[in-house]
């Protein structure tokens, strides 16, 4: 009787720790169930197509954010859109407020690269890419050429009244009678005058023959400087001082000229030609996109 009892006791230690053992398991197992079907994608699971998916972002042309040429064109982050010491495009616009981006992965509301570039990543993972020009933004624009020297326009032209009144919305001209003097969009004297009963405008240019017109964006200037005013032409040259340089080719970062009803977006610069590219969100289309990207959460 002695021996059985002491066999039992023997026995209920290893069973105990056995029961214990089983038990760690089966609650590790159940566990390691849950979190990968119901909390993985919110703590860090793999994204698959069909995922909600919210991520903060950056995005920059020209190099990577943080990087010498980079300017940020649009960003998720309030402290980046309101740091005026951070580079921003030309188009760039403030938002009323800042949030993390969501979207369903594989729907298609995404640029594709940017939407396939969140697959596999995990809550928490912050990374880079570029986008190619042909897979970012692509529209029709017009891309043409300036003379560094002996530019000309008319003197005189004629537009329809809408088409005055969307560049001059501050110069009232309607239902007056003669001669309007105004300040046109090359800083040049100009008038107006109604034709065509009030649906059309004459406007006529009046420089000075060496007036010039500076514009200034941050340390870069664009100078215009009348050389010639006849009958019908001013004749004028460019002078564009410390723009930022991207490549040996002559590539800069864009120079917004609002002169019109059409802004234009100089992209290249040699000792003769300045080339430009004009048309509707013409900044961004057909050019090359950098995104920094951080999952926040996935669903």
């Amino acid at each position: 009787m002695t021996g059985e009892r002491t066999a039992k006791k023997d026995r209920d230690p290893i069973f105990t720790v056995c029961l214990a053992i089983f038990v760690i398991a089966a609650i590790i197992a159940v566990g390691t169930y849950i979190n990968n079907e119901f909390v993985a994608t919110e703590d860090g699971g793999k994204v698959s197509t069909g995922d909600t998916v919210s991520v903060n972002y950056t995005g920059t042309y020209y190099d990577e954010f943080g990087n010498e040429y980079a300017v940020v064109f649009d960003t998720s982050y309030s402290s980046i859109a309101n740091d005026d010491d951070i580079a921003k495009s030309n188009d760039f616009t403030k938002k009323d407020s800042y949030s993390a981006l969501s979207f369903v992965v594989g729907k298609g509301t995404m640029l594709e690269d940017f939407e396939n570039s969140v697959i596999g990543k995990s809550v928490g993972d912050k990374y880079k890419i570029k986008i190619d020009a042909a897979h970012g933004y692509v529209g029709a624009i017009t891309t043409d050429v300036l003379n560094v020297e002996g530019n000309s326009m008319l003197i005189s032209k004629t537009v329809t009244y809408d088409d005055f009144h969307s560049v001059y919305s501050d110069v009232d001209i309607k239902d007056k009678t003669g001669m309007i003097k105004f300040e046109s969009k090359y800083k040049w004297d100009a008038y107006a005058m109604l034709t065509d009963n009030g649906k059309s405008v004459i406007i006529t240019y009046a420089p000075a023959v060496g007036e010039y017109t500076v514009y200034e964006f941050g340390d870069t200037k664009v100078i215009f400087e009348v050389t010639e005013v006849n009958d019908s032409l001013v004749i004028y040259n460019i002078d564009i001082q410390n723009p930022t340089i991207l490549n040996n080719d002559g590539d800069i970062q864009m120079i917004k000229l609002d002169l019109g009803k059409e802004p234009i977006y100089i992209t290249n610069i040699t000792s003769d030609v300045i080339t430009y590219k004009q048309g509707t969100n013409a900044e961004r289309v057909n050019q090359d996109l950098y995104f920094e990207i951080e999952i926040v959460s996935v669903s």
